[in-house]
């Protein structure tokens, strides 16, 4: 039987089209045509054919056509598609990232799938090349095709698609799996019409979407919730689950660029939300800011380095009759989600993002290192006024969304065998 009662499944409020973010592999097709579009099977078992996104109803319509804009430069293009078996080449992959603005409720049961309607308002596109035996005169020459190519089919698409950031990812590794270090560079984007290219003078290429009418900053390889729509029921469903309120101290694990956080301080005293990837945490102090939000604070690091430093730091000493409240709380509880695979690629157990930080694009407000901060920088990195470390908090709730790999075993038993922590929400 069940561990606990199942309540059912909630459906999305929308069910095609709904992915914010895609990735495309780029390679030859049955027919050894340049493609992009999604294997057809896995490269293990021999197969490296690629076929264009026909039929797949959970990716967006926008999101289709960038693909589809990628695929025909690909045709005319002087630089070789990436070869799986010769470990060769140099286009790789297109990820197409959407940013929603706040707009009027939708409704869902007359939705047709199209960008006014779902209220699409920033695309950023991230083309993954392999730049390492190729003359970079070439390269910028491609590049510089490359953008072209993009705004004039955004343009040229009725309606226009939006188009607010293009990125070059370069890897040069075996699978699409970037590391770390994998450099970005944010290319320029020319106007309509033959006007001069926009001025490149920004440093950071990101966008922006909106969940529970919050507006939050996006960079490359930040995770965010693949499923905007689906998000804003699954965040207030957690938080109505937690039993949280104004003497609430809110453990965000895995935080990714802060939305659980975020949408959820307005019920709670304070929110700490931790995550290892530099560029998230940038993006999360960011959206606090944003959105006018005092009472969170972000701190950069491996969950298994500072869980147990934080919990100690931020709560009192335990009293009797808080060890005795502790013993009937209901320490956990699950709620199920669609995970974005790209989360997948950091080691099984080994902090608490799959998202690696950019190295050139973002810059972050994180220490260096992934060990525990000092006092001062615990001081320094909370954003609320006159919050002490040292609060008197009735209710301690801890919300986890690692990647597939899951939490670290070290954050696992200090959140389960801690006696203040009420309630642990597991977001899978």
């Amino acid at each position: 039987g069940l561990p606990c009662k199942l309540e059912g499944i909630l459906g999305s409020p929308l069910v095609n089209g709904y992915r914010n973010k895609c990735e495309f592999s780029v390679g030859y097709s049955l027919q050894a045509k340049p493609t992009v579009g999604f294997m057809l099977g896995n490269f293990r078992e021999g197969v490296t054919a690629v076929e264009e996104p026909v039929d797949c109803p959970n990716v967006s319509e926008i999101a289709c056509k960038y693909a589809s804009i990628f695929q025909e430069f690909l045709q005319q293009s002087d630089l070789p598609v990436w070869n799986r078996f010769k470990n060769s080449g140099f286009w790789r992959q297109l990820t197409v990232r959407e940013g929603r603005s706040p707009g009027k409720p939708l409704d869902v049961e007359n939705l047709e799938v199209n960008i006014s309607e779902v209220n699409i308002s920033e695309v950023m596109l991230i083309a993954q090349v392999s730049s390492a035996t190729f003359d970079d005169a070439v390269v910028n020459s491609e590049f510089e095709r490359l953008a072209k190519a993009f705004a004039a089919g955004a343009t040229a698409s009725s309606p226009s698609l939006p188009l607010t950031a293009l990125v070059i990812q370069d890897h040069q590794g075996v699978s699409n799996v970037a590391p770390a270090d994998a450099p970005l560079r944010l290319l320029s984007i020319p106007k309509a019409d033959g006007e001069p290219e926009e001025s490149n003078d920004v440093v950071e290429a990101r966008i922006h979407d909106s969940i529970s009418n919050l507006r939050f900053c996006i960079s490359p390889t930040a995770f965010f919730q693949v499923n905007t729509l689906a998000a804003e029921k699954l965040y207030s469903l957690g938080g109505d689950w937690a039993d949280l309120g104004p003497d609430t101290l809110l453990f965000d694990v895995c935080c990714g660029t802060g939305t659980i956080g975020l949408t959820l301080a307005h019920r709670v005293g304070m929110v700490i939300g931790i995550e290892m990837n530099a560029s998230a945490v940038s993006d999360a102090h960011r959206n606090a800011e944003i959105n006018g939000i005092k009472n969170c604070r972000f701190v950069c690091a491996k969950a298994e380095d500072v869980m147990g430093s934080l919990l100690k730091d931020y709560l009192n000493p335990l009293r009797e009759e808080d060890e005795h409240a502790s013993e009937g709380s209901n320490k956990e509880i699950t709620i199920a989600e669609e995970k974005d695979s790209s989360r997948d690629n950091v080691p099984e157990n080994e902090g608490c993002s799959g998202q690696d930080p950019e190295n050139d694009i973002a810059d972050s407000n994180c220490p260096e290192g992934s060990g525990k901060e000092p006092q001062s920088q615990l001081q320094k990195d909370c954003t609320s006024e006159g919050n002490s470390l040292a609060q008197p908090f009735k209710n301690v709730v801890a919300i986890v969304d690692p990647p597939r790999g899951g939490l670290h075993p070290t954050v696992i038993k200090i959140l389960r065998t801690h006696a203040r922590l009420q309630r642990l929400l597991h977001i899978m």
